[in-house]
């Protein structure tokens, strides 16, 4: 007869953790070896560092010319505040434009190269593919974002500049990472080439950010004059209150799908109700007042919805292409 095994000898495979699998990831380890191999990577860094810190030194010494009390609380606060916003706006733009640069040639290079098909004849499953490329890109992505973070910190010391200030900049710029070097991969998962890739990556990143805000701010403007502007049209005060409502819940929609204006929207908020989750937004007529939230945890919520639909998208063309 044979002896039953003990369910305590039997071999269980661990279960590592999502970090663990990302630096086990030979993808990730290939990328990044090759990212940080030579000097183009320390250039760019400290070409970015540069760019940074001269205008944050411009920044300071406007300031100290244009205030005979350098000294004072105010201008202090006021540096931090300009510091802050030029370091933040300045990353935001930096991940929006380059982002996709490092993703978009990830998976149709591969193609170009001619090794694809051998990189699919491998071991390595889909997703682990997908994650790798985006693992390595989001590594080099926030390598940048944290060589920068004192500029940040000097703009905290400074005065003027909250502890959730620097902390809802921070989750804000990691979510655009993400979302941006998503659609990137999204786009080089079926595209046949680097530079198709490139292009279309970049055309709906400037949708993204420049086209559909003036899209809806246009739709908004013909939408509103063909509704208030019809002399024949009487509204009641119910109707008038559901457009205002309607008219509230799509502007702030429409801020939140965009990086800048989440910003701009999310830093006056904080300056002007000192509140970092929500905010009370008046109505036009009847003299009511609607609670809610903060444009950017709309901003983080739907960014990283859209950011796991292009994942998941960009698995399945792979997947598609193997088989």
């Amino acid at each position: 007869m044979t002896e039953a095994v003990p369910a305590s000898s039997k071999s269980v495979k661990p279960r590592h953790s999502w970090s663990e699998r990302l630096r086990e990831n030979p993808v990730v380890l290939k990328e990044l070896r090759s990212r940080m191999r030579g000097g183009r990577a320390f250039i760019l860094i400290t070409l970015y560092l540069i760019v940074l810190g001269s205008l944050v030194g411009t920044i300071f010494m406007a300031f100290a010319g244009a205030s005979n009390t350098p000294g004072s609380l105010n201008i202090s606060q006021g540096l931090g505040k300009a510091v802050f916003g030029t370091v933040v706006g300045l990353e935001l733009t930096m991940i929006c434009f380059i982002a996709p640069a490092l993703t978009a040639g990830s998976i149709a290079a591969e193609r170009e190269r001619q090794t694809y098909d051998l990189l699919r004849t491998t071991l390595l499953s889909a997703r682990s593919l997908v994650v790798g490329k985006l693992g390595s890109a989001l590594s080099f992505l926030i390598l940048l974002l944290i060589v920068a973070f004192p500029l940040q910190g000097l703009a905290y010391l400074l005065g003027g500049v909250a502890f959730e200030e620097v902390v809802i900049s921070f989750l804000m710029l990691v979510i655009t990472a993400i979302a941006f070097s998503a659609i990137g991969l999204f786009v080089s998962s079926f595209a046949k080439s680097v530079l198709v890739s490139t292009v279309v990556s970049y055309l709906i990143a400037n949708l993204v950010v420049f086209g559909i805000p003036v899209f809806i701010y246009m739709s908004l403007g013909i939408a509103a004059g063909l509704i208030f502007g019809s002399s024949n049209l009487t509204l009641n005060p119910t109707q008038e209150l559901i457009i205002q409502i309607v008219g509230l819940v799509i502007g702030w929609f429409f801020v939140a799908i965009n990086p800048i204006a989440t910003a701009i929207a999310t830093e006056l908020i904080l300056i002007e109700e000192q509140s970092a989750l929500f905010v009370s937004l008046p109505l036009p007529y009847g003299g009511i007042n609607i609670p809610v939230i903060s444009p950017w945890i709309g901003y983080v919520l739907l960014y990283l919805i859209f950011s796991l639909f292009l994942i998941w998208a960009a698995i399945r063309f792979v997947k598609r292409t193997e088989s």
